[in-house]
């Protein structure tokens, strides 16, 4: 997959690049879809070619919207604020991450980058990502596959929400272990620092084979706090 970045443009193209099947039917009877996670912090309409396609995402929440193979531009709106985009490039079938990020106040939008996603046979690899921007410092620790004991692993502190380094490699990196259990808990600071290991509010639980991966995004809660999703 190739991602071209720029934040805060006029309109967010999303370009779906079809190619022939192996039964040699047409690309565009194939799906493809985008996946759109609100960390805005307001509702968000996603828009297929000028048509709205998924209706007011809720502030934390993660929406697709689907779509035949072939070229498509897709927007992201606000009430108030002016569309905002990226360009990004997808092969038929996949199903690239655009988010709607919090820019002072203005919206705007990245997709999501596989930094470093190659993944050794026999490995696994996970990040973090604070996408919560009602929720401030976080705490985030782990346990992995080839570690599953106390101490507990930390992510990296400070551990703020940050829209400008979503995809640095380095603010943001993958993690690697072994095949097997993931275990991520995330806390408020410092109002959840006394809750302890057991206590987190935000926990994933997962297992990995050799050579997947996967993102733990924090999102905003309805209500208050935080909850976590995981997506490939």
């Amino acid at each position: 997959m190739k991602i071209r970045i720029a934040a805060a443009l006029s309109g967010l193209a999303l370009t779906v690049v079809g190619c022939a099947t192996s039964d040699g039917t047409s690309p565009h009877t194939q799906t493809t879809a985008v996946r759109v996670v609100n960390a805005y912090g307001q509702p968000v309409d996603v828009l297929v070619d000028g048509v709205l396609a998924v209706s007011s995402v809720a502030p934390g929440k993660v929406d697709t919207a689907a779509f035949g193979a072939g070229t498509h531009t897709v927007a992201l709106r606000a009430a108030g604020v002016t569309t905002t985009g990226l360009q990004v490039q997808a092969a038929a079938g996949s199903v690239p991450t655009v988010v709607a990020l919090r820019f002072g106040a203005s919206l705007a939008a990245s997709a999501i980058g596989d930094t470093n996603a190659i993944v050794p046979a026999g490995a696994t690899k996970v990040r973090v990502l604070h996408l919560a921007p009602n929720a401030g410092e976080i705490q985030v620790a782990r346990t992995q596959p080839d570690w599953l004991q106390p101490p507990l692993i930390g992510w990296k502190i400070p551990f703020l929400y940050d829209s400008v380094s979503i995809n640095d490699p380095l603010a943001n990196p993958y993690y690697q272990s072994t095949v097997g259990s993931w275990d991520v808990r995330v806390w408020l600071k410092p109002s959840q620092d006394s809750l302890g290991w057991n206590g987190a509010t935000a926990r994933a639980t997962f297992t990995l084979n050799s050579g997947e991966k996967r993102t733990v995004l924090v999102l905003d809660k309805a209500g208050g706090g935080i909850e976590l999703s995981v997506i490939d």
